[in-house]
Order: structure tokens, then C-alpha cells, then sequence
């Protein structure tokens, strides 16, 4: 359930400038457990806080980034009921927030005082995020395994996250006219891969958007019985605990949780192992580089002729390669007329080894005494069995 945001005349003008819903939930967020902490722990309503210098500000942004914050404690509906009340509400606890939690927070903050015109200047004091090393990492093998054990759906979400490596809330909100448009343009064409500009919904940074034969594969087949006017019409709770249980299914071997980014990892890492420059991977799955108008033209051909020729051997999680129907038929005619030609031989070598004994047999009595007839009949014989 969305949270509200705290009813202020200047927290809404706040909100009212961001961008991208995302942004504005995330926002929400940050603001309200930053504001019920500082009444609850010192004292300071919201319109005291805006009163504040921003020297002072800091001092409280800081004290809460120092305090090892917690997270709000809420009440919220499931879908099913519990098994002992019989009720579909649920009780979510506060617990520590972690490194990344506290930073978006701080993040809120400093942008709702940059609005007062108050800027938090907070460099060399700002918690650090954490990275990822608890989750599950995707080996070789994992994703195809994961794909096996799917409906039409799953292999859609798998095989074209694969391909993406995008983070989910844009993956999630991928358009599915848009897709389906893209995939209607290359068959068009004869392409069997599309590529697409797009930009990363959370940072603006230009991408290109790839999808690979297995990808437009799985998609086609989702698509054609999928009654929706979306593409996936999942949340990121659905959509994590569907990599938890297809994992299960999969019986991997898991090292941690199973969380859908380590997917955009997996499709970064076998780009740079594949051959592709590290500004053409990050382009691909949209990381920041240094870039001008030239820079994108020169990535997006080189990637477009590169990729081709390394999907089958480092980017195809399908261990069965997806081949070219029409370079599947020409492979088996060749197949076959090499078959013809390699019986033709193996018949004209019997036939000389025949021949070759008869000679011998022939010249044996033309030794012998009386053989001059016998030469003749000989050369006469070899007339008749030249081809």
C-alpha cells in the first residue's frame, strides 16, 4: 500500500516538481520516516524544522543518520487470510534500516531542503550504500535452468531480463505495444535481433535496449496468449517472489536470496566476457559513461554488428542455440549432398580395387608360356572396361 505523503503546503509543492512517480514515492518515503523520528526523538515538529538554519539542519541530518534509524512499523491488507485470526491484515514490524534505506533518506531530505533553499552540504559525512554481496549470483547454467522450469510467462521474464539487463521497476514498466511493435518491425525486415534508444527511467542515462532471437522468441509466444494490456502485470514483490520459487523448482544451488538485479549483473558480466568494450556494455544496460551525440552512433554500430556473432556462444542462456530456419535448411542440403558424394567415392573405390585384382589375375597368365594371345585378350578386356 502507497504511503501518504505528510500534509504540507510546502512538502507538496515539493513533490510536485519530481519527475517520475518513482522518484515521488521514494520521496514520500524518506520524508516520513525522517519527520516521525525527529518529532519522536527530538522533540522538532516539521514546522519548526523548516525554521532551522541549514547549519542546524545538518546537525539533525546527521544525528539521524548516526542513530541507527528504524524503519515505520505498519499495519497493511494481504491477499490471503492468516491461518490462526483468519484476518487479511498484517503487522509489519520496525527494524533497522540499512545502509542503502538511510542514504535514500538522506537523499529526500537534502533534495525537500534544497527546495527551502537551505542546500545540506553533507560530502565526506554521508553514510555509504552497501553493496550486494549477500544475494545469489547467477552462474553459468543457473538462467537456463531457472527457463526450463517456466510457463510461458516465466520464460518471457527470464530470457528478456537476460537480454535487457535492466533494473526491475523499468523493466516492469516496459509498454507491451511498444514490444510488440519492435518485434512486428524486424520480422518486417528479416532481423532477428531488435535494437532500440531508451533512456533509464531513474538516472536519464541514454541506453540501448536489446532484444535477442530467444528473447523475441519467448515474448512472441507469451504475447499470443496473454490477456492483458500490459506486458508482465507484476509488482517487485511479485516479481521477487517469482525468481525465489522458480529457483526452488529449478533446485539451484543458491549461495543467498535470489533477487531479479543479479539478472542485469549476469548480462553485464557475459557482455565484457563476450568481447564487448566496457562502454558498450554499459551503454547496453544503461550505466553512465562519457558520451557526446558521436560517442551513441559509434557504440550503437558497433554493437549491432558485434552481437550477432557472440549471442550463441556467450549470451544465449539456452544451451539448444536458436538458429535460422533458412540456415538450417541450407546446412541440411549440404549435409545431405556430401552424403551423396562421400557414397559416390567409397563406390568408385570398390570398383578400381576390382579392377585392379582382375588386371593382376590377367597378367599373371599372360606370364605364362603361350601369353601373347592372352596379352591381346588382356588389352581388349581393358578397352571394354574403360568408363
Amino acid at each position: 500500500m502507497a504511503q501518504q505523503a505528510i500534509q504540507d503546503k510546502d512538502v507538496e509543492a515539493w513533490l510536485s516538481e519530481c519527475r517520475t512517480s518513482s522518484t515521488r514515492n521514494a520521496y514520500i518515503y524518506g520524508s516520513n520516516i525522517f519527520f516521525n523520528w525527529l518529532k519522536k526523538n527530538r522533540g522538532i515538529s516539521l514546522q519548526n524544522f523548516k525554521l532551522l538554519s541549514p547549519k542546524e539542519m545538518k546537525t539533525l541530518v546527521l544525528q539521524f543518520q548516526n542513530s541507527k534509524p528504524m524503519s515505520e512499523g505498519r499495519i497493511y491488507k494481504s491477499k490471503h487470510k492468516h491461518k490462526d485470526t483468519g484476518s487479511h491484515e498484517r503487522v509489519m514490524a520496525p527494524r533497522p534500516l540499512s545502509n542503502n534505506a538511510v542514504s535514500s533518506v538522506l537523499t529526500a531530505i537534502q533534495s525537500f531542503c534544497m527546495y527551502l533553499e537551505k542546500p545540506l552540504w553533507l560530502k565526506g559525512k554521508r553514510i555509504t550504500g552497501e553493496d550486494d554481496n549477500h544475494s545469489h549470483y547467477f552462474a553459468n547454467g543457473d538462467l537456463e535452468k531457472m527457463f526450463d522450469v517456466c510457463d510461458l510467462k516465466g520464460k518471457a521474464i527470464i530470457a528478456t531480463a537476460a537480454s535487457l539487463g535492466w533494473e526491475v521497476s523499468d523493466f516492469l514498466a516496459l509498454d507491451r505495444k511498444l514490444i510488440e511493435d519492435h518485434i512486428k518491425k524486424a520480422e518486417s525486415e528479416g532481423k532477428q535481433y531488435v535494437f532500440f534508444e531508451t533512456r533509464r527511467t531513474k538516472t536519464h542515462v541514454p541506453r540501448l535496449a536489446v532484444l535477442n532471437p530467444l528473447a523475441i522468441k519467448s515474448l512472441k509466444e507469451w504475447l499470443a496468449i496473454n490477456p492483458t494490456n500490459t506486458l508482465f502485470d507484476m509488482t517487485k514483490s511479485g516479481i521477487t517472489k517469482f525468481m525465489k520459487a522458480t529457483a526452488k523448482k529449478a533446485n539451484l544451488k543458491t549461495t543467498g536470496p535470489v533477487r531479479f538485479h543479479r539478472i542485469r549483473a549476469w548480462t553485464f558480466n557475459s557482455l565484457l566476457k563476450a568481447g564487448l568494450s566496457e562502454p558498450e556494455a554499459k551503454y547496453i544496460v544503461g550505466k553512465a559513461i562519457p558520451h557526446s551525440d558521436s560517442t551513441y552512433l559509434r557504440l550503437r554500430s558497433g554493437i549491432e554488428e558485434k552481437y550477432p556473432k557472440l549471442y550463441d556462444a556467450y549470451l544465449n542462456i539456452k544451451s539448444e542455440k536458436v538458429v535460422d530456419s533458412e540456415l538450417k535448411e541450407t546446412l541440411e542440403a549440404k549435409t545431405s549432398e556430401m552424403e551423396t558424394m562421400k557414397q559416390q567415392i567409397t563406390d568408385l573405390q570398390k570398383r578400381l580395387e576390382e579392377q585392379s585384382r582382375y588386371v593382376g589375375q590377367l597378367l599373371e597368365l599372360a606370364s605364362k608360356p603361350g601369353g601373347l594371345k592372352t596379352k591381346k585378350y588382356i588389352v581388349r578386356r581393358i578397352k571394354e572396361e574403360e568408363p
